[in-house]
């Protein structure tokens, strides 16, 4: 039997021009359309269908791995008999696009994506009986079916083992794919099955664990709560991306704080902004990493690393200012660092390549005291100081990020500091000490013994000396020894001596 093989991206790997070629060597005879892939432009999955609707001969649809996206409503909708292997998937939901321009361009886009949705229910619903309404709902909550939900939904007409047919190639994850809200069935919900449809029975589905399962919505709650956010915003963030492209525009949306700033010497780490997720910390989630220490241990991916990592984007560095080192992750959290002796004020632009893409990003150079959103700090004049400890603690980091030249000048501006104070304190001593002496507070013999007192504790040694009156110790002199006297008289030399000691 002749095969049409679509394995691979729809539009890129696998074409419409493609698809015609293969049905035209098989010349009307009868055709097996095998399947494996993630899914593809949409415009180009419409016109595959459109070309084996059009085929003379019957057609088999094989869903050998995967029917995803687009790669579904081919299978759905060529009007094949369609077997799924029993460990096969088939995914179905909303288009998806990127777009850039005015509320018009972007109003336009979304008139765009209704158009594609209400196709796509339409090949569905035909395929299965249901209404398009309910596929809509489907492809709204991004369902994923086993061989089995997809033939109790009514997507496949049969169930059936490849036995002796050569294994599948492995396929590479498409694109595309990467940006879906599950990575496979075994990741999303379980899909609904209308009330009024009627259910197959056929063997039981194989590696599905648990038939009855908590509905979307609750999966959504614990999502949330596993990554300690409010259940809207989980369920914003995963309806963010779907499968289908139309293509408008670009591929990559990846942005960088536009504020950053970093102090000569320091390190820190940027977090991208996906889409419109933002990073978890309001300031722009930079850390910073004084020089010397180790970054902290991350607590966990914010939503923009996380969907930068599910949607499949790559991060390469591109341009980097010159005397700076910088680095990204496979999240795009770049981690920087300034040279020593930046200038402040300066800025310094790199360039990261997202899926070889270039996305700008810039960090300006601030002073020591500055803070980050560029004020000096406030002063009161009047405010009481802050204790000895808050301020040490306050600029302890800072110290770590002065270069060796300049810690050594300002170490030995302070050795030189303490020496003079040293000689200021030691002068002023010794001047209180000698006015003590002169008013007569103490004796001469004793100042050495004051000086050092008055060194060790200047308010007990001068409380010592206040209470001291002045003059109780005589400095004039009051006798001496008697000189020789030339008289013989005893009596003219005894009044001598009592004259001079009188």
């Amino acid at each position: 039997m002749n095969e049409v093989l679509i394995y691979g991206e729809i539009g890129w790997e696998v074409t419409a021009s493609g698809v015609i070629e293969q049905l035209k060597n098989a010349a009307g005879e009868d055709v097996k359309v095998r399947i494996s892939s993630g899914g593809g432009d949409v415009y180009e999955g419409i016109a595959i269908v459109n070309a084996l609707r059009g085929y003379e001969g019957a057609l088999t649809v094989v869903i050998e791995s995967l029917a995803a996206s687009a790669a579904s409503f081919i299978a759905a909708g060529c009007g094949a008999h369609v077997v799924a292997r029993p460990n096969a998937e088939i995914m179905v939901h909303r288009a998806w696009t990127m777009q850039m321009g005015n509320s018009n361009d972007l109003a336009k886009t979304i008139g765009d994506l209704e158009r594609q949705d209400a196709k796509l229910a339409a090949i569905y619903s035909d395929k299965t009986g249901g209404s398009a309404e309910e596929w809509l709902e489907r492809m709204d909550a991004e369902t994923w079916f086993t061989a089995q939900e997809a033939f109790d939904a009514g997507l496949v007409d049969a169930i059936e083992d490849a036995k002796a047919v050569a294994p599948v190639a492995k396929t590479e994850k498409s694109r595309v794919l990467a940006s879906c809200r599950y990575a496979s069935r075994s990741a999303a919900p379980p899909p609904p099955i209308a009330s009024n449809q009627e259910v197959k029975n056929t063997e039981p589905s194989i590696g599905r664990k648990e038939k009855e399962s908590m509905d979307f919505e609750n999966k959504i709650k614990n999502f949330a709560q596993d990554l300690g956010v409010e259940p809207e915003v989980a369920k914003q963030a995963l309806t963010g991306f779907f499968n289908e492209v139309v293509p408008i525009s670009g591929e990559v949306n990846v942005t960088y704080p536009s504020d950053v700033k970093i102090i000569p010497t320091q390190t820190i780490k940027i977090e991208p902004i996906v889409g419109d997720k933002p990073t978890e910390d309001a300031d722009g989630s930079v850390e910073v990493v004084p020089e010397g220490e180790a970054p902290a241990e991350p607590a966990g991916d914010s939503a923009a690393v996380q969907l930068a990592k599910s949607a499949g984007l790559t991060f390469a560095m591109g341009d980097v200012a010159e005397g700076w080192t910088a680095e990204v992750d496979e999240g795009g959290i770049v981690t920087v660092k300034a040279p020593s002796g930046a200038e402040v004020g300066s800025a310094a632009d790199f360039t990261v390549l997202v899926n070889e893409t270039s996305v700008a990003l810039s960090v300006t150079v601030r002073a020591f005291d500055e803070e980050p959103d560029g004020e000096k700090p406030a002063t009161d004049p009047a405010a009481d100081p802050a204790p000895k400890e808050e301020v040490a603690a306050k600029h302890t980091p800072l110290t770590a990020m002065v270069d060796s030249a300049r810690l050594a000048e300002l170490e030995a501006d302070a050795a030189y500091g303490r020496e003079a104070r040293s000689r200021e304190v030691k002068a002023t001593a010794r001047k209180l000490v000698e006015e003590a002496v002169q008013d007569g507070r103490i004796g001469a013999a004793s100042r050495e013994r004051w000086v050092a007192q008055m060194l060790s504790d200047p308010e007990d040694a001068k409380e010592r000396l206040s209470q001291i009156r002045k003059g109780q110790v005589h400095r004039a002199e009051t006798g001496h020894a008697l000189n020789s006297v030339s008289t013989n008289d005893d009596d003219q030399a005894m009044n001598g001596m009592i004259a001079q000691f009188h």
